[in-house]
């Protein structure tokens, strides 16, 4: 082992998290810090190259190739797990939407223990990370690393999809991530200059040669280092040899929500009666790998009468020429992804915060580039994914081993509690009524995905389980909060283990009602405060907050929403209308009430 070299932090994982934290650390503090990343470089073109998304996740590079062990509730059925081994983290290959959430989602997170971390307190930080195209206003950031705008996709099936919303008595909001979180809205993505603006590209690239920041690339770190029960540093592996590196302030954990609590439970740090089974000496007894949550979702899919944008962009003449200008140039059809729309509802009008998700899609799963007489078209399809935001179905991430190289299992216990089928077969019941709502008849197709057969509950059902996939949010690990439940506190810091915080998506308490990569950099923004002692941003901005609510609402149409404004906090209450089920071509189903059974 090399001699130990000391720095003030030590940063594990160059992540979504881990980039904010090397920048904001060394900002005008003098400090030292290491960030390790046991992935590489994020210079390829399919992660610069909006387009390149589907060669990323499809063959899985820049991946660590995890999956769920056998899921009891899905049939037995094994579901891939992507997450980023790069610089940038998941934030490299992952689809670029940028959603924050509902306001009640943070809100409820300080009342179960997460003191500090209500929507007041985490809206200034998702403002100082932001650079919004439309600029500053009282929600939105305007001159922060990460760069933000609006979907750009020609195709005209999302403006569709928009009016079959409304017709279906759901609504619509200007901006999902402004003063309105509920309905059907325009999509935002985190792109700059035609190129993924990940966390390194916005954090961690215009500092890689400040002072006092030193990176490690292909660094695996094999456990956290200890005296007592303080942590001093971390040993790792890099080029086949074992280094040490100590940190004379902080050891912060920024792998996710599978290598962070690995890490821990390597290093001594979990339930102790696992750690002995796996033949390791426990240090703090803590539930580190409980509460495993993530987003799960289904594909419907349609065959598209004619060829929409993207299908003819996809012929591999054009294909190259939208590749090559969009990595020159940042332009083209390249630079821009085929989606433009989302929508976050509640099923019903009772609720605190969405329940269900709609994601849309406007190329088939299986889209390719072609050309005749090389390799035939593919058949164009659009689609609708309805989301299960807040599953009751809680999994776990164990030990496989006490070697560090070896993969952690990962148990998602998906669809165990009841309820959380229910709510997903309902959101199928929503999707497939604003499917077949007139707007979408000049587009509309046959039904292919679940198809015509696929109408009872029990039919339903039974295709959930065996389509089901998650949607790549996984949370939850290394909780946040109070009490026997809690790994870390609400200052991010392990219980037990002085020198030691944990600053990713596995703090989070439960999930939120947003894709979760906005949600991580904004956390770690506000950890970066906590770390250096900064007093907190947030308190200054909730009178302005209020007022601006109050304002809106008073501009809007009275009849349909009522404010409730409580300092920062105004709920929009809106039961979705019932209409009539249109009729169907293509023998395509009916959609019984959500009441039906089988």
């Amino acid at each position: 082992m090399s001699t130990a070299v000391s720095y003030d932090y030590i940063i594990v994982g160059a992540g979504s998290a881990g980039c904010v934290l090397a920048n904001r650390l060394t900002e005008n503090t003098g400090a030292t810090v290491l960030l390790l990343e046991a992935g590489g470089g994020d210079r390829h073109p399919y992660i610069q190259v909006p387009i390149g998304l589907g060669k990323l996740q499809q063959h899985r590079l820049f991946d660590w190739g995890y999956s769920t062990e056998p899921e009891f509730h899905l049939n037995g059925r094994q579901l891939t797990v992507l997450r980023g081994k790069v610089l940038g983290g998941s934030s490299s290959i992952n689809v670029m939407a940028y959603t924050r959430g509902h306001r009640g989602d943070y809100d409820r997170w300080e009342r179960e223990g997460a003191t500090g971390w209500a929507y007041a307190d985490m809206l200034p930080y998702f403002r100082r990370s932001e650079s919004w195209e439309n600029g500053e206003d009282p929600w939105r950031g305007g001159s922060g690393p990460l760069s933000t705008r609006w979907a750009r996709t020609p195709d005209p099936i999302f403006d569709a999809w928009r009016e079959a919303g409304a017709l279906a008595g759901w609504p619509s909001t200007s901006d999902f991530n402004g003063i309105e979180p509920v309905g059907f809205g325009r999509s935002q993505s985190t792109i700059r200059n035609g190129r993924r603006a990940s966390a390194s590209a916005a954090y961690l690239r215009p500092v890689r040669k400040r002072a006092g920041l030193s990176l490690r690339t292909g660094a695996t770190v094999t456990r956290v280092l200890t005296r007592g029960t303080r942590a001093v540093g971390v040993e790792f592996v890099r080029r086949g040899a074992t280094e040490r590196a100590d940190a004379t302030r902080e050891v912060i954990l920024s792998g996710g929500v599978f290598n962070s609590p690995q890490l821990l439970m390597l290093s001594g740090i979990g339930p102790p009666v696992h750690l002995r089974d796996i033949g390791i000496t426990p240090l703090a007894d803590l539930p580190v790998g409980h509460n495993l949550r993530d987003h799960l979702a289904v594909w419907m899919m349609w065959d598209r009468k004619d060829a929409g944008p993207f299908h003819q962009e996809m012929r591999i003449d054009r294909t190259a020429v939208n590749m090559a200008r969009a990595w020159l140039f940042g332009a083209g059809a390249g630079a821009v992804l085929p989606n433009g729309l989302l929508a976050f509802l509640k099923s019903r009008p009772d609720l605190d915060v969405p329940d269900i998700e709609f994601m849309f899609r406007a190329a088939p799963l299986d889209a390719h580039p072609w050309f005749p007489g090389w390799k035939s078209a593919y058949q164009d399809r659009y689609g609708i994914r309805p989301a299960l935001l807040h599953p009751r179905s809680r999994g776990d991430v164990t030990l496989r081993s006490a070697d560090p190289h070896a993969p952690v299992r990962i148990r998602h216990n998906f669809l165990a509690e009841p309820e959380d089928l229910v709510t997903l077969r309902e959101g199928f019941r929503h999707a497939r009524d604003v499917a077949y709502r007139k707007p979408l008849d000049p587009f509309r197709g046959c039904e292919v995905s679940p198809g015509s057969k696929v109408n009872t509950d029990a039919e339903v059902d039974a295709w959930i389980r065996n389509n089901v996939l998650t949607v790549n949010h996984p949370l939850g690990t290394c909780r946040m909060g109070r009490g026997a439940n809690a790994v870390v506190d609400s200052e991010l810091r392990v219980h037990g283990i002085e020198g030691l915080r944990v600053v990713d998506a596995s703090v989070f308490p439960d999930m939120p009602s947003a894709h979760i990569n906005a949600i991580v950099m904004a956390l770690a923004e506000r950890a970066s405060d906590l770390i250096r002692g900064h007093p907190p941003l947030g308190a200054s901005e909730r009178l302005t907050i209020g007022a601006w609510c109050c304002r809106w609402w008073l501009a809007a149409a009275m009849g349909r929403r009522r404010c409730h404004c409580r300092g920062m906090e105004a709920r929009i209450l809106r039961a979705p209308a019932r209409a009539a089920t249109p009729q169907r071509p293509c023998s395509d189903p009916r959609v019984p009430s959500s009441g039906s059974s089988s």
